[in-house]
């Protein structure tokens, strides 16, 4: 009888462990959705900004006063 409690005690923990892993799975699974929105809704408001600094070639050039 202890033989077959040991074996049922097993499998509950490999289910608890599995049932945790697919959590975690499913956890990274939509962090990562949430950034890859934030980042293309970050690339849409970036290429929409005429006068966005990061992408205009005057912030680019060098400036007597900058060396």
């Amino acid at each position: 009888m202890k033989d077959t409690d040991w074996v049922l005690g097993d499998m509950v923990w490999a289910i608890v462990a599995m049932a945790v892993i697919l959590g975690l799975m499913a956890l990274n699974a939509y962090v990562q959705r949430l950034a890859r929105i934030e980042e293309a809704e970050r690339i849409k408001r970036q290429g929409s900004d005429p006068l966005n600094p990061q992408r205009s070639a005057a912030s680019q050039s060098r400036r007597p006063s900058d060396i």
